[in-house]
């Protein structure tokens, strides 16, 4: 792979931390064989200092095959957000850790995805242990999927969840959980938080 960022990745780059925060700054991660790059953007939260937003830039430059409901394979590029209280300096390496799950495993991610013990290899002592998938409501009214030449990229955003709330969605469906994540209005930016269930 290009060690090069395309000129469609530099313009997602554009689009995207324009409308998430402030003070951009991009540090390039590699996967353990050192043959894939992500690029992991950071950004201020522009309303509230000590929350940061970071995103990926380039996982969706590789298939994410997502099943229909007529059972045929629809390729969906994402690029994966999260957010946290700054003194968190984790969440860079849980979303590229992501990233590369889908570009070298083809793990499938779209809403109410959950990938297992991600959070737990960088902060052990937490209750959160995993992350589930949810369209980034944070900022619904300003993200649209952006249309470019080659791609047509999908944000989606990352919550930890507890090893309960993750019985609590298998047995319950997404949504549900995501209901019950506002009924009780949790704190998604603290990875530390006590689990809703």
């Amino acid at each position: 792979m290009s060690q090069q960022t395309s000129e469609e990745n530099k313009k997602l780059s554009d689009y995207i931390t324009n409308i998430v925060g402030i003070n951009k700054m991009i540090d390039r991660h590699y996967d353990k064989e050192k043959k894939q790059i992500i690029d992991i953007f950071t950004c201020d939260d522009p309303l509230y200092p000590k929350i940061k937003i970071c995103g990926t830039i380039g996982v969706s430059d590789y298939p994410n095959k997502i099943e229909m409901n007529d059972n045929s394979f629809k390729d969906i590029p994402i690029e994966l957000l999260i957010g946290g209280y700054t003194e968190f300096n984790m969440l860079a390496n849980i979303l590229s850790t992501s990233g590369f799950y889908i570009i070298n495993k083809g793990w499938e991610c779209q809403p109410g995805s959950v990938f297992m013990r991600i959070v737990e290899m960088y902060c052990e002592t937490s209750e959160m242990k995993h992350i589930m998938f949810v369209s980034p409501f944070l900022w619904e009214d300003k993200l649209e999927p952006l249309q470019l030449e080659k791609k047509t990229v999908h944000w989606l955003l990352c919550i930890p969840i507890s090893d309960k709330e993750l019985e609590y969605k298998m047995e319950n469906g997404a949504s549900a959980l995501e209901d019950m994540f506002q009924e009780k209005d949790i704190d998604i930016f603290d990875i530390n938080r006590k689990s809703a269930i």
